[in-house]
C-alpha cells in the first residue's frame, strides 16, 4: 500500500454525494459498444444540457458506465423498440442517420450525438438482501420532447409491484411414495 498526503483529501461517506434526479433529460452518447453474442448495444450516456450537464464527467461516472448506460437490443423480438430509439436520435440530430451507421457497424459515429431519456427511480434488491433505489432510463424520446417540456417524470418503480417479498416457505418436503400417477 501506498504512503498517501491525507491533508489533500477530503474526507466523505458512504451515499454523501450528488444524485441524479429522476424525469427527462437531454442526454449525450459518450459510448456505444456491440455485443454480438448478446444481440444488443450498450449505450453509456451523460447529460447534455441544463444544469446537470456532465454530471457523469467526474471520476466516478468515468469509472461507473454501468450506471448511466441503456441497451439497443437487436433481437427479433425488440426490433420496434430499436427502431423507435434510432428515430429518436434521428429526429434529435437533424441531418445524421442512425440508420445508415447502424447497417454500416459504425457505432462510433453516434458519439456526441444527442437523445431524450427519461430517468425513473426503481428499487432493487441488492446483493445484501436489503432495498436499494437506482435510476433506469425507462424511455428514449427525441430531444425537442424534452426542451419543449413534453416529457413528465414517472412515479418510482416499486419492487415486486409494490407487495412485501413472501418468505420462503418452511414446510419440509414430501419424501415418500407418490400416491398417484
Amino acid at each position: 500500500m501506498r504512503s498517501l498526503n491525507w491533508n489533500n483529501i477530503t474526507a466523505s461517506s458512504d451515499g454523501d454525494f450528488e444524485r441524479l434526479p429522476a424525469g427527462p433529460y437531454v442526454a449525450r452518447i459518450t459510448s456505444m459498444t456491440d455485443v454480438p453474442d448478446r444481440e444488443y448495444v450498450e449505450v453509456v450516456y451523460d447529460i447534455a444540457e441544463g444544469p446537470k450537464a456532465s454530471f457523469y464527467s467526474d471520476v466516478w461516472g468515468q469509472s461507473h458506465p454501468y450506471a448511466h448506460h441503456f441497451f439497443m437490443s437487436y433481437k427479433e423480438r425488440a426490433l420496434g423498440m430499436l427502431k423507435g430509439r434510432l428515430e429518436a436520435i434521428a429526429a434529435s440530430n437533424p441531418g445524421f442517420d442512425p440508420f445508415a451507421a447502424w447497417d454500416a457497424g459504425r457505432t462510433e459515429i453516434f458519439v456526441n450525438r444527442l437523445v431524450g431519456i427519461n430517468l425513473q427511480e426503481e428499487e432493487y434488491r441488492r446483493n445484501d438482501g436489503e432495498i436499494g433505489t437506482r435510476l433506469n432510463v425507462c424511455q428514449i424520446v427525441d430531444a425537442n420532447s424534452v426542451r419543449n417540456g413534453k416529457v413528465k417524470p414517472r412515479p418510482k418503480k416499486a419492487l415486486d409491484g409494490g407487495r412485501p417479498q413472501q418468505p420462503a416457505s418452511t414446510a419440509p418436503a414430501w419424501d415418500g411414495e407418490i400416491p398417484f400417477d
